[in-house]
């Protein structure tokens, strides 16, 4: 019996070891625990985010369960019950701050803008051959990559897609409709480095990756990322990496040699692949993984229950992601996918899946396949060698909304969830769903109980009640975000369904 009351048989041991090396493979962080409520592991990604330096201080100790924390204070406790029950669920937006990482695992924070740390947890379990559940891995992902103030996330993928001009802080200020001085504070406040500085760092990385093309000169590297060599990024560069272009150059050169020629590697990437695979193939959740040149190795049954397809001859081995212009260029992911390929962590939120498209492709659709669409964030992080050089390329799909039934009522939800920020626009909803608008309301009521109407205002005051959490954000933000211009409109419409005030609402989550 350990210190939690578990005794080492209700552990169950096949594969335990294998799936920890696998999870400690994930660049981000990861958490092991029992059927009721153990933690039995964390990888070392979670301990660098909690800087924690002991794992034995968590595992075999710490129950998700029974913590006053996560029950209470941060009110998951349905979700936890649900969690435990064998339902997979994502928990979103939550903030743990410093002082709570430091009371809780005795760590410090290290830098003044990791006060306000926001975390996506995504939840699911592993099962056994018989069904029974015998792990919950939980999987960390931090919104202080991907914050959620809407002006700063605007600001940020402006500069992520025009990295290769000039830095204009008036450009990026009109992106994100705000002042050159606000966007300053607040994207220093967010990211802890200014505008330029992330820019600057973009750019080197890009300057870096132009490095590897050995066809190019050094001036025609920095000049294929909209820089001359001459210029300030030279200097940037050397602070940066340490090194002189040209040495950088030599350093890539070298470090293929040696890798190339390891006689031992060939073997050892068979055997992080044959733990990887069947890791992935306990996963509930779709998981693809694939080689850096972008050819898909492996496929688990997850990924052919969402896509309705049973053939795997006609995916693998004939599939290129970076290839596949549907997923580049018509979805506009490219530069997503080649970030991910150049050893990045990506994560791609709230991606249609392009059901039509698999179907067509597999001839595998079916009448009794009633899903129209199915949303999903896809996270891809790469898996490298003992040596530091990516030779997986793992995407996990985590989805956030699914539409089915009704044709036309599908077709309806998902126009209304993706435009509810916007007035309500009754001829757009019925050309959305195909079919008049007089028809469409009595199917949807049919279908659903309440109207298309109704529909978009509970997802309105849904949408403001997560707003309004994010402490960073006015109330008067909050609303003009959420589609508002009058604030005697949005606080007539808040009080009638929360039968309180927008402050007052505030008050009581203690913010």
């Amino acid at each position: 019996m350990d210190s939690s009351g578990t005794s080492s048989s209700q552990v169950i041991p096949v594969l335990q070891e294998s799936l920890f090396s696998v999870l400690e493979l994930f660049p981000m962080p990861m958490e092991l625990f029992s059927p009721d409520g153990v933690s039995l592991f964390v990888n070392q990604a979670f301990m660098d985010f909690f800087q924690i330096t002991e794992s034995n201080k968590i595992a075999g100790r710490f129950n998700i369960l029974s913590d006053p924390y996560m029950n209470h204070k941060l009110g998951l406790s349905d979700y936890l019950k649900r969690i435990f029950s064998g339902e997979i669920l994502s928990v979103n937006n939550i903030r743990i701050s410093c002082t709570d990482k430091n009371s809780r695992y005795s760590s410090s924070c290290g830098k003044p803008w990791e006060n306000d740390v926001y975390q996506d947890i995504n939840c699911f379990p592993l099962r056994d051959e018989k069904g029974l559940m015998t792990y919950v891995i939980a999987l960390y992902i931090s919104s202080g990559q991907y914050p959620s103030r809407l002006e700063v996330i605007k600001a940020k993928n402006y500069i992520d897609s025009h990295w290769h001009d000039d830095y204009n802080l008036e450009s990026i200020a009109f992106a994100a409709n705000m002042s050159p001085y606000h966007l300053s504070r607040l994207f220093k406040k967010y990211f802890g480095i200014t505008a330029y500085q992330y820019y600057q760092e973009l750019k080197i990385e890009r300057i870096k990756t132009a490095l590897q093309n050995t066809t190019l000169s050094i001036g025609e590297a920095f000049a294929s990322c909209g820089t001359d060599y001459s210029s300030g990024f030279l200097a940037a560069f050397k602070r940066k990496v340490g090194m002189t272009p040209s040495s950088y150059r030599k350093s890539l050169n070298f470090q293929a040699n040696m890798k190339e020629s390891d006689s031992a590697l060939p073997s050892h990437y068979s055997e992080i692949q044959n733990r990887l695979f069947s890791i992935a193939e306990l996963f509930p959740v779709p998981v693809q993984i694939f080689s850096p040149n972008g050819d898909i190795l492996y496929i688990n049954e997850a990924v052919l229950n969402m896509w309705n397809v049973r053939d795997t001859t006609s995916i693998l081995g004939k599939y290129n992601l970076l290839n596949d212009s549907l997923v580049n260029k018509q979805f506009g992911l490219k530069d997503e996918i080649q970030r991910a390929f150049q050893g990045e962590i990506v994560l791609i939120p709230d991606i249609r899946l392009p059901l039509e498209h698999f179907w067509k492709s597999y001839y595998t659709r079916s009448d009794a396949y009633d899903i129209e669409a199915i949303y999903t964030n896809i996270l891809n992080f790469p898996v490298r060698d003992s040596y530091g050089k990516m030779i997986f390329l793992t995407s996990v799909f985590f989805t956030s909304r699914i539409y089915q039934g009704a044709p036309e009522v599908a077709k309806a939800r998902e126009f209304l969830e993706n435009h509810w920020r916007e007035k309500f626009n009754s001829h757009k909803l019925a050309e959305a769903a195909g079919i008049r608008h007089s028809y469409l309301v009595r199917l949807f009521k049919k279908h659903t109980g309440i109207t298309p109407f109704h529909y978009y205002q509970n997802l309105k005051f849904n949408g403001i009640k997560a707003d309004l959490r994010n402490s960073n954000l006015s109330i008067e933000e909050v609303f003009i975000a959420c589609g508002f211009e009058s604030p005697g409109n949005y606080t007539r419409f808040f009080k009638e369904r929360a039968g309180m005030t927008p402050s007052a609402y505030r008050k009581t989550l203690g913010i």
